[in-house]
């Protein structure tokens, strides 16, 4: 489905653009250890939870063979992280949007919806989909507000579906349609 990424700059957010997930836009990312703060806000519960890199990943993204792509600063084009649509129905016209962000510097509020927003342009614009999910774990509440403030409607918790330091979490599911998009 790569076919649908038509350059460098596919789609323009206020602080940040959408790329293509290219091999040099992964060789240039860290290969320090995420902290363990920036790792519980990639993990999904979907596989253990281990130390690793952000250029490590971003190549475990970029291998699933989903819609990739680099998020990446208008100032200065570093790649601070990945956006990908997941579990795409092109018949129902659905997905989910996955967001990583692989540095606590850019995990701010306005970066997390100008991300959101840009996805959704591209969803609805360029992909013609016409529903998409994204999931949150109860604990990040700074994505939960970011989410929620691009229109988001809340659809319920899948309980307990997260085990970490500990304790069980939530995770909580939300979903816009296009016409709430549009609106």
């Amino acid at each position: 489905m790569n076919n649908l990424i038509k350059g460098d700059e596919v789609r323009q957010g206020q602080q940040i653009y959408l790329s293509a997930l290219s091999k040099s836009v992964i060789e240039n990312l860290s290969e320090d250890i995420l902290s363990e703060n920036m790792l519980s806000y990639l993990h999904d519960g979907s596989a253990p939870l281990f130390p690793t890199s952000a250029q490590k990943v971003a190549q475990a993204i970029k291998d699933a063979g989903e819609i990739v792509f680099a998020i990446c600063l208008k100032n200065n084009k570093n790649c601070i992280g990945i956006a990908q649509l997941h579990g795409i129905g092109w018949q129902p016209r659905v997905a989910t949007l996955k967001l990583s962000i692989l540095s606590e510097d850019f995990y701010t509020i306005e970066i997390l919806q100008d991300v959101i927003q840009t996805m959704l342009q591209f969803v609805y614009w360029e992909a013609n989909l016409n529903r998409v999910s994204i999931q949150c774990v109860e604990d990040n509440t700074m994505l939960q507000q970011a989410i929620e403030q691009c229109g988001f409607i809340n659809e319920g918790r899948l309980r307990q579906e997260i085990y970490r330091n500990g304790k069980y979490l939530d995770v909580i599911v939300y979903s816009i349609l296009a016409r709430e998009w549009l609106e």
